[in-house]
């Protein structure tokens, strides 16, 4: 079986990413991230990265480098406070789970007026754009569309559940056409959401620890796991 390099490095870096970044111990514990790697692998992770070229020449870095159980804590929180986005991984993680709680409960209930796949779509796109450069254009074409700059992604997110609860299926659209419009984002939300059907359980993104309450807990586990009821 060939070595997991990436998987390998991506693992031990995690920690390190989730203290810079400030992310709380309950947001995807360490635990949880350990087991996404070993299901997804390395030819998943840079096969959902191809259609918007955000890992060239990675898998070359990786063979180069030495064991990551070698490079020293101070090395690795100072690569990642290099990384200029690092600040705004907490805001947007915060405003992913303060919205998926009430879109999910109507979605249960059958409220929902919209597509669960046009959703997660929407939302995956507004969730990983603002951390590649070429997430910008997309970004500032949606933002339009909402009434919002592409320089708050948090707020985006926000309004853009305000729309899907609110059940304003028009501007959903919209802003689904806009990532249809946009090849290489269509192409990387649909391999997202392959990925998401295909997978083998049910990840908890949020561990079952305070503040957060059991109820959004479970909603968010389901979101990453809906697939047999996508395009319903």
């Amino acid at each position: 079986m060939k070595e997991q390099k990436l998987s390998r490095w991506l693992t031990k870096g995690y920690p390190h990413f989730k203290e810079e970044c400030g992310l709380p111990a309950h947001v995807l514990p360490e635990h949880s991230f350990v087991r996404l790697m070993d299901k997804l692998g390395d030819e998943s992770m840079l096969g959902i990265s191809q259609p918007l070229l955000s890992a060239e020449g990675i898998q070359v870095s990786v063979d180069k480098e030495t064991d990551p159980e070698t490079v020293p804590t101070e090395e690795w929180q100072a690569a990642i406070t290099l990384w200029p986005a690092c600040p705004g991984v907490k805001p947007v993680v915060e405003a992913f789970l303060d919205t998926t709680g009430r879109i999910m409960r109507q979605f249960h209930s059958g409220q929902l007026k919209v597509s669960m796949e046009t959703v997660c779509r929407g939302m995956g796109v507004l969730g990983f754009a603002p951390f590649l450069h070429t997430g910008r254009e997309i970004m500032e074409e949606i933002a339009v569309i909402l009434g919002s700059t592409a320089d708050d992604p948090p707020g985006m997110i926000r309004r853009y559940a305000d729309t899907v609860t609110s059940g304003n299926v028009e501007t959903v659209s919209y802003i689904d056409d806009c990532i249809a419009k946009h090849s290489r984002w269509a192409s990387w939300a649909e391999m997202l959401l392959r990925q998401v059907r295909d997978f083998p359980y049910r990840l908890k993104p949020v561990a079952i620890t305070p503040p957060l309450s059991a109820e959004v807990i479970r909603v968010l586990a389901q979101m990453m796991k809906e697939g047999q009821t996508y395009g319903a």
